[in-house]
C-alpha cells in the first residue's frame, strides 16, 4: 500500500510521522471524507443552549437515550468511543452533570467507567 497516494502530502512529510504506523491503522481512504458527515447538534441544558459536534454529539445522544443506565465505551462501540472519558470531560465543560461510576471487571481485574447523565438535556435538532 502506498501511503503517500492515499493520505495528504503534509501527513507524510510532517515531522515525527511514521508512515508504517499510518498503514497499520487502516488509513486507506482520504480522511477528509469523515468531515462531511460530522454530526452537529443544538441542545439545551441547565446553562442554556449549546452546540456540540462530532463524537461529542454522538456521546451526548448516547447519554440522553440511555438515561439512568448510562453508557460505557464498549457498549457504544469498539471504534469511535475509545476516548469516551475525553468526550464526557468536554460535555462537563458545557455545564452538564455527568456521574462516573467505577465498575469492576470480573475476570481480568481492574475497572471501567460508566457515565450517567443527571442534567436535564433536550436535543433541539441537528445543525447542517
Amino acid at each position: 500500500m502506498n501511503i503517500q497516494r492515499k493520505t495528504p502530502k503534509a501527513g507524510g512529510a510532517a515531522k515525527g510521522v511514521n508512515s508504517a504506523s499510518l498503514s497499520t491503522i487502516g488509513m486507506e481512504a482520504d480522511y477528509t471524507q469523515f468531515l462531511r458527515r460530522r454530526k452537529r447538534l443544538l441542545a439545551e441544558g441547565p446553562s442554556g443552549e449549546f452546540s456540540v459536534a462530532g463524537k461529542r454529539a454522538m456521546t451526548l445522544c448516547a447519554l440522553v437515550s440511555n438515561g439512568d443506565n448510562g453508557v460505557i465505551a464498549l457498549e457504544l462501540s469498539n471504534t469511535w468511543a475509545l476516548r469516551l472519558g475525553a468526550y464526557v470531560h468536554d460535555l462537563r465543560k458545557q455545564g452538564l452533570e455527568i456521574e462516573t461510576i467505577r465498575e469492576p471487571h470480573d475476570d481480568i481485574g481492574g475497572w471501567h467507567a460508566r457515565y450517567v447523565l443527571h442534567s436535564p438535556v433536550t436535543i433541539l435538532g441537528e445543525i447542517a
